[in-house]
């Protein structure tokens, strides 16, 4: 296919039937012109449009000169191909020849075309010439170009500049102090990555930096940053780069380059190394004492230290003997944190009661800053003989307890805006408790209550006719047993309109492991529940067509074929041939077994409804069905009287018997299946519907929820009944599928 709109000649058909031509012009990101010896042009790449603002077709066949500015063709040769290579800037012309905005790089490459002598191209092209086109900076543009050059080169910085529009972001500028100060050349450097600088003397790579890690994320983020790193000069000595990276942004916002400037920090880096190993020890000092005690003395100079225990001594960063006669600048205290120090003992003297303040180290550092801690300090006035101006102070450290306060409130306001309704109550089960003891925004959202119109009250006070008395029932049995519990059911807003809500409680113990609270979070599920229903009855409606054509339709067909196959039998027989009569009455047996298994199937399909006592007699009939519908042994046993609360309840459970009956032959290849009701064993009065097959095991993504087995449908129809759905492998082949359930009798239920 032509890049080109222009009629076809002989050299533009010998370009276009060229795939090497065709593929090199389309990966060029400049447009491409052949350019015959009498400067017309006779092929213009796609990209021609791009960088000239004007189609292809304006261009083929016409002199190259056209797409010159006439300001501009001067700077061209008179015999434009007498130049064997060369590039020209010139404005771009617009139709007419007016000068464009843009300024474009001409490159000639006339001695390329030679190499194609002997070929279709070479023959078309003879002494033709190839032109690339791209943009260029614009004179005034280059000026103000090597001007920043000569700026950035005479600076103290290092300052690199990297293309992040090509892979692994190399470099392409890096100016002379950066050359100087690692020992690089600009050959060397420009085209590798930064990290270059990480090479020990040993040849490995000392990446295992925050400071790279830090530039690494903000690159891929095109975020600016500012980050230390440990760096190697070219001839290994270390040495610590302060880098501020900052992305450049294009027209259309993309990062296409980095600019980084860096800092020598090496003796910097080095003190604080320094300082942070003296600080580590002080906080291992004040990390094992409790509290700091010393005592002080007024003369007319101000506070004079007269004695001090380790933990103190350890607070002012020398031994406990050299304290004594020590003024508290000398012992590091800033001059507000001295004026401090000598107001509350002031005050003390004054009043002579007990003073209280409290103070931050190190001294002066603001409430956030790492590592600092806050202490609160006593002082009290010496009493007795010798005690002449002698004040004893005594220092607690609370900066735990200030920051578990702080942690505290910014807990209780991620609770106090999450999404879920989250409520906290006593651990009281009879009434008038549980008590609510908070509730956050999202549970006044749901259920229409101020806060403060729900603290001190039970949650009975959503409960209403339509809650499942079993559900609290289970809730109940659960928190008695100190164990977390989910559960859903009908709860009321304070306009008493009814939601389905879907609720887990967990405990909250103390140190010693006793329950203390409850903790629920709870979400309306209502409009979930309605979906998913609506798809049940969907797949009910479908299963109900689905019989009544099997039915009435293959029903009567099977019959009328059985009625006529007899037919033929007769006749055959009547006319002596017993052999194949005999053969056709097995065909009539066959047609009515399967008209025997199609109406077992359909009854399967069919809607169910089993009262509340009728589930085992259901179940027996199911394994009956089952046997003849899929020539398999079904059973069913129970051991327990089983009555659940709804019709709806004993339709769910005989729906996941039958699934998973069916899921075991069709899927399992199951010859045998037992079904069964029994106790759960446990003590607790719940029974489980059990189905137990000895076909193939369940495979891995079916328990997932990604097979097609019917499994989430499943879970849905156990956890409608209160119940937990369990499935799987049997150790020596086949599947388990069971549903642990509470009985009950009539009258609760939604």
């Amino acid at each position: 296919m032509s890049d080109t709109t222009a009629p076809s000649d002989d050299l533009r058909d010998a370009l276009d039937a060229s795939d090497g031509f065709q593929i090199l012009a389309r990966a060029l990101p400049d447009a491409v012109l052949v350019v015959r010896p009498d400067g017309v042009v006779a092929y213009a790449s796609a990209r021609t449009a791009e960088v000239l603002g004007r189609p292809a077709g304006d261009v083929l066949g016409r002199p190259f000169l056209d797409v010159v500015a006439e300001d501009d063709r001067g700077v061209f040769p008179d015999r434009l191909l007498d130049a064997s290579v060369g590039m020209w800037d010139f404005r771009a012309a617009r139709p007419g020849g007016a000068p464009d905005d843009r300024w474009l790089t001409a490159a000639l490459l006339t001695a390329r075309l030679r190499e194609f002598r002997g070929t279709p191209i070479g023959d078309a092209v003879e002494d033709g010439a190839l032109f690339l086109l791209r943009e260029a900076t614009p004179p005034d543009a280059r000026d103000r170009t090597d001007l920043l050059r000569r700026a950035l080169d005479a600076t103290n910085n290092l300052v690199v500049v990297t293309d992040a529009r090509v892979g692994d972001n190399p470099l392409v500028f890096v100016n002379d102090h950066f050359l100087a100060t690692t020992g690089y050349t600009r050959e060397e450097v420009v085209g590798q990555n930064c990290r270059l600088l990480q090479r020990r003397p040993d040849g490995t790579r000392d990446d295992d930096q925050d400071g790279v890690r830090e530039i690494a994320r903000a690159v891929a983020a095109g975020e600016p940053t500012v980050a230390v790193l440990r760096n190697y000069r070219k001839d290994g000595t270390l040495f610590y780069n302060e880098l501020y990276v900052t992305p450049v942004r294009g027209p259309d916002g993309g990062v296409t380059h980095f600019v980084g400037v860096q800092n020598d920090v090496t003796a910097r880096v080095l003190a604080e190394r320094e300082a942070e190993g003296q600080a580590a020890l002080l906080r291992a000092f004040f990390d094992n004492a409790p509290v700091l005690m010393g005592v002080v003395q007024r003369d007319g100079a101000g506070l004079l230290h007269r004695a001090a225990n380790e933990a103190a001594a350890a607070l002012f960063d020398r031994p406990a003997s050299e304290i004594p006669g020590a003024r508290p600048r000398e012992l590091g205290l800033s001059e507000r944190e001295d004026a401090r120090w000598a107001e509350a003992v002031d005050a003390c003297a004054a009043g002579g009661a007990p003073v209280e303040f409290e103070t931050r180290f190190p001294w002066d550092s603001e409430p956030n800053v790492d590592g600092a801690r806050v202490f609160r300090v006593v002082v009290s006035r010496v009493e007795g003989p010798g005690a002449d101006e002698l004040y004893s102070y005594l220092g607690e450290d609370v900066t735990r307890a200030r920051r578990g306060e702080a942690e505290r409130r910014l807990l209780a306001a991620a609770v106090d805006q999450a999404a879920d309704s989250v409520i906290v109550t006593t651990t009281e089960l009879d009434p008038p408790g549980p008590a609510i003891v908070y509730a956050n925004r999202a549970h006044a959202r749901m259920f229409g209550y101020d806060p403060d119109e729900v603290v001190g009250h039970t949650p009975r006070i959503y409960q209403g006719p339509e809650t499942d008395r079993a559900v609290l029932d289970r809730i109940r049995a659960g928190l008695e047993a100190g164990e977390p519990v989910s559960a859903e059911t009908v709860n009321y807003r304070k306009d008493g309109s009814a939601f389905v809500l879907q609720w887990e409680m967990a405990p909250v113990t103390d140190a010693d492991g006793q329950i203390v609270h409850w903790v629920g979070t709870q979400r309306d599920v209502t409009e979930r529940r309605e979906l998913e229903r609506s798809v049940l009855g969907v797949q009910a409606r479908e299963q109900e067509r689905m019989a009544q054509e099997l039915h009435d339709g293959l029903g009567q067909v099977l019959t009328g074929s059985a009625f006529m196959i007899e037919g033929v039998r007769a006749e055959l027989e009547a006319l002596g041939l017993g052999d194949v009569a005999e053969r056709l009455g097995r065909v009539v047996a066959h047609v009515r077994d399967g008209h025997r298994q199609a109406r077992a199937i359909a009854r399967g399909l069919f809607p169910v409804d089993i009262g509340p006592d009728g589930l085992p007699a259901a179940l027996e009939r199911l394994a009956a069905d089952a046997s003849e519908a899929y020539g398999a042994d079904v059973s069913f046993s129970a051991d327990v009287p089983v009555v659940v609360a709804s019709r709806e309840h004993a339709g769910h459970l005989y729906r996941i018997a039958q699934e998973a009956v069916a899921n075991a032959v069709r899927h399992g290849r199951a010859a045998r299946v037992d079904l069964s009701l029994a106790r759960a064993g446990d003590g607790d009065g719940a029974v489980e519907l059990s189905v137990r097959d000895d076909g193939s095991a369940i495979p891995a993504d079916a328990l997932t929820g990604t097979a097609g087995l019917g499994l989430r449908t499943m879970r849905y129809r156990a956890r409608e009944v209160g119940g937990r759905l369990d499935v799987r492998p049997l150790e020596r082949g086949g599947t388990v599928v069971a549903v642990r359930f509470t009985p009950h009798p009539p009258g609760g239920g939604r």
